[in-house]
């Protein structure tokens, strides 16, 4: 009976010496807990790289540039206006900008009001205002002046892949809202 206890007495101590082994942090060949490192902080980068995209965006459409214009699109990019269908789309897209930046008159120019930037950089949107402007046959100009909201995605590569806009009421008010890219 000595032999059989001695016998769980050393088994039990060994077990227990393996559990306390087992569930050391220390040394030994065990794997060291990784910490997770924080991405840095690149917000204020990726907002100043929106905001020179958009201005470069306007100075092309204001300059009646399609291709230049159509460039700052993803190619996967969607456009939607007021009454119209969902153009999906880079070539399809520059269909609709080629009799746009066609009209006659001072064309159309946008102004960038916020951006707002995900932490993780991947994500972000822009609002702001845009104006098109165009002349009519008569040498009358017609000055449509709208609201935006534009989303911006692609992992470091700033592309608009949504742009909303809301209709002016005559008198000034918003009333209902699109998306276009």
């Amino acid at each position: 009976m000595l032999n059989v206890r001695s016998a769980l007495l050393v088994c039990s101590f060994v077990a227990i010496a393996s559990l306390v082994a087992g569930c050391s942090t220390g040394g030994g060949d065990q794997p060291q807990p990784q910490v997770a490192v924080q991405p840095a902080d690149s917000r204020a980068a990726a907002e100043a790289a929106i905001r020179a995209a958009s201005a470069a965006w306007s100075q092309a459409s204001a300059a009646k540039d399609v291709d230049k214009a159509v460039s700052f699109y993803a190619d996967d990019a969607v456009q939607m206006s007021p009454k119209g269908p969902a153009v999906r789309g880079q070539e399809n897209i520059r269909k609709g900008w080629v009799p746009m930046l066609a009209t006659p008159g001072p064309g159309l120019s946008f102004q960038t009001a916020s951006v707002e930037v995900a932490r993780s950089g991947d994500l972000a949107y822009e609002t702001g205002t845009y104006d098109f402007a165009t002349t009519d046959k008569n040498g009358k100009t017609n000055d449509a002046r709208r609201r935006f909201v534009e989303g911006c995605g692609g992992y470091g590569q700033y592309r608009p892949v949504a742009r909303a806009r809301r209709r002016q009421e005559p008198r000034g008010g918003l009333q209902t809202a699109a998306t276009k890219t």
